[in-house]
């Protein structure tokens, strides 16, 4: 069977979209960025975790393995993305017969722009020909072995996907100017696109992902309303209300100057993208500006407050890498059109052929 698989190899988790050229269909889905010693007699496999084999090793892959996750640097060639991506495909890739599966991955602008950091990031993290995994899905099931080969490979700058994003699908022209914001867990990515090209000197990455934000969080609410550690933090984030509980030892007027003091951090967070925007003089009043990555979801408000008129776009987790499928599957001869990535059918329109 031939597949269609785009990946986007995030600090937190490693997102995942499958075009099926025979329904004609887009499903995506992730897993956490982790990886630990694996030992396939595990019959206590915690949930969205995987035990698996590549070249004689076995690790455990997923929401269940052991330490901090992806390593905290800019650099995606590291041998903990290559086992997360190797494991995403041997989940998606048939057991009674040898796929052929053509991959889409981003890769960070400052190193695409180099043909050869991009060449030696394909070799590394897409190893071409048959790859062999055995993997384990859960503590019931016995491991199964399965090969595919990878066949075509594509590597995009990230931040790209969100210019094939629903929103903007077809609404971006030659000389278009697009700032889009994609801020990860580990970075912000601020590129400026002139059309669907982006332009390197008036783009920046800074340490300001969501780990800083939850960083900064805590250590806020640590200070002002009471000792928390980073998990809560996380999760009072993501909370409708963002605010302390009254439920975890703290008084009502504590909780609710609690509120204040996410806000504030929240919005200081929110500047801090600004100014690395104007550091690369956007003119950020007269452009198209949008957010992608789970962290603009969860400051959306505050972006909105400090930008004016930026949007956050739509499954902003998974802008990077529907996109990263749409212009694949526009570029791929074995399917050389442009798909549907949403539940509602599009035309089809004509994408610039941008592969590398």
């Amino acid at each position: 069977m031939e597949r269609f698989i785009a990946i986007d190899s995030g600090k937190f988790a490693t997102k995942v979209a499958e075009y099926n050229k025979k329904l004609d269909q887009v499903k995506k889905f992730s897993i956490r960025t982790k990886v630990s010693d694996g030992d396939f007699r595990d019959d206590a496999i915690e949930k969205s975790t995987h035990v698996v084999e590549i070249d004689g090793k076995v690790y455990k892959v997923g929401n269940g393995a052991r330490g901090a996750g992806a390593e905290l640097v800019t650099d995606k060639q590291t041998d903990t993305h290559k086992i997360c991506v190797l494991t995403v495909l041997s989940m998606l890739a048939s057991s009674n017969e040898v796929d052929d599966i053509n991959v889409a991955i981003g890769l960070p602008l400052s190193d695409w722009a180099y043909v050869t950091k991009r060449e030696d990031f394909k070799e590394f993290i897409l190893p071409q020909g048959e790859v062999t995994v055995k993997i384990k899905k859960d503590s019931v099931s016995e491991p199964v072995t399965k090969t595919f080969r990878i066949q075509r490979r594509y590597v995009y700058s990230e931040s790209i996907g969100a210019l094939f994003a629903d929103e903007l699908y077809g609404k971006v022209g030659l000389n278009t100017i697009t700032g889009v914001i994609d801020i990860g867990n580990l970075n912000l990515n601020a590129t400026y696109f002139q059309g669907v090209e982006p332009i390197i000197d008036k783009s920046v990455t800074a340490n300001l992902g969501g780990e800083i934000l939850i960083q900064e969080l805590s250590s806020e609410i640590s200070t002002h309303i009471a000792p928390i550690d980073e998990f809560i933090t996380a999760n009072i984030l993501k909370s409708p209300d963002r605010i302390v509980p009254v439920d975890f030892g703290v008084s009502k007027e504590k909780a609710e100057e609690s509120r204040a003091v996410i806000k504030r951090v929240l919005l200081n967070h929110a500047k801090d993208v600004l100014r690395q925007c104007n550091s690369k003089k956007w003119a950020t009043k007269m452009m198209k500006i949008v957010a992608i990555g789970g962290t603009s979801k969860d400051i959306e408000a505050e972006l909105k407050e400090v930008f004016e008129n930026i949007v956050v776009l739509n499954n902003s987790e998974y802008c990077n890498v529907l996109g990263f499928l749409r212009i694949m599957c526009a570029q791929d001869p074995s399917v050389s059109k442009e798909i549907s990535i949403s539940d509602k059918p599009k035309e089809d329109k004509k994408i610039e052929k941008k592969a590398s």
